[in-house]
């Protein structure tokens, strides 16, 4: 609940920012300057980028033949759908449900997967902006230092992880150091240690890909392809209103966007991704209108593509029985 009232204040917030005396008849105009032309190239690039996600996906599940990286790819874009309108991310908790049980893995092994997919999405988002601010602003101290702070939030966090998960056996170990030492007597199953311990280890299995070397680098060169792809897919939003910009005004979008989706908000990022991207193409000129204007847009073709395709995933796979949908 308090999470709730949080995001609906932070909505209301940045709304309240955003709609300060805006002229909506130029927002209008500059939504009129729209290229459907564009349309092709936009939804070609996103679907290779969601395709990928499932290649990196069946990668961080260990690359078995049980996998495939199409069903992965659908079941992911059922999770961003979910996560796009209902709060709390619940279509990350859709996809550990679901692959757990359709192909018989553990639910918090998957779940791991899933938070390590967001721990090499942010480092990898982080490296693109990074890229950006010091190619094209150097000098800004203020954008140097928040890039810097965003930085150590995701190289921290996938560090962390990489230092806790690398050892499997180690995990194993300091679990049997301390249930040796508390429970002696008592190493029964049902006890709360032993679950915990169960169910900590099978989260640890979603990170095992930290222990191969080679893995972990194909899986990051694979986080830096599905963002690249989707920097050109705002590169064609962003240049279908017959207005002009550069490259580099799409890595801010997509940086800037990204992070704002992780900011309490209600559900389709509401307020927040407007007000990023309205920060982010300032840096080039354009005014709150017509930044307004063109993440709307974006923000509607990406909604579409996506909740088209997870609803068509979502019923395809709703009827069909465990058994079925393994083998797809």
């Amino acid at each position: 609940m308090i999470k709730k009232i949080a995001g609906l204040c932070i909505t209301l917030l940045f709304l309240g920012l955003i709609f300060y005396k805006i002229d909506m008849a130029n927002v209008i105009s500059v939504l009129k300057l729209f290229h459907v032309s564009h349309l092709p190239y936009i939804v070609l690039f996103y679907l290779a980028a969601l395709g990928l996600r499932g290649v990196r996906w069946k990668l961080f599940l260990g690359n078995g033949a049980k996998y495939s990286w199409l069903h992965l790819a659908e079941i992911s874009t059922v999770g961003t759908m979910l996560n796009i309108f209902i709060p709390a991310r619940a279509g990350d908790l859709f996809r550990a449900y679901y692959i757990g049980k359709v192909k018989g893995e553990k639910k918090l092994k998957v779940f791991g997967s899933v938070i390590l997919e967001r721990l090499f999405d942010g480092t990898a988002i982080f490296l693109i902006l990074l890229f950006a601010v010091k190619r094209f602003f150097s000098s800004s101290e203020v954008i140097n230092v928040t890039t810097t702070l965003a930085g150590c939030l995701f190289l921290g966090s996938l560090a962390t992880a990489f230092l806790i998960f690398r050892s499997f056996d180690a995990v194993n170990k300091i679990f049997d150091f301390f249930e040796n030492k508390l429970f002696n007597k008592n190493r029964k199953p049902e006890n709360f240690f032993y679950k915990l311990k169960q169910h900590t280890l099978s989260f640890s299995e979603g990170f095992s890909i930290l222990k191969d070397n080679k893995t972990l680098v194909l899986s990051f060169l694979y986080s830096l392809a599905i963002w690249l792809l989707e920097c050109i897919v705002v590169y064609f939003i962003i240049n279908s209103f017959e207005i002009a910009f550069s490259l580099s005004a799409a890595l801010f979008v997509l940086t800037l966007t990204t992070f704002s989706t992780m900011l309490p908000s209600t559900s389709i990022f509401l307020g927040p991704f407007q007000g990023a991207y309205i920060l982010a193409l300032s840096i080039y000129g354009a005014d709150k209108e017509m930044a307004l204007a063109i993440s709307v847009v974006h923000n509607l073709i990406l909604m579409t593509i996506v909740s088209v395709i997870g609803l068509i995933c979502l019923l395809k796979y709703n009827f069909k029985t465990g058994k079925n949908t393994s083998n797809s």
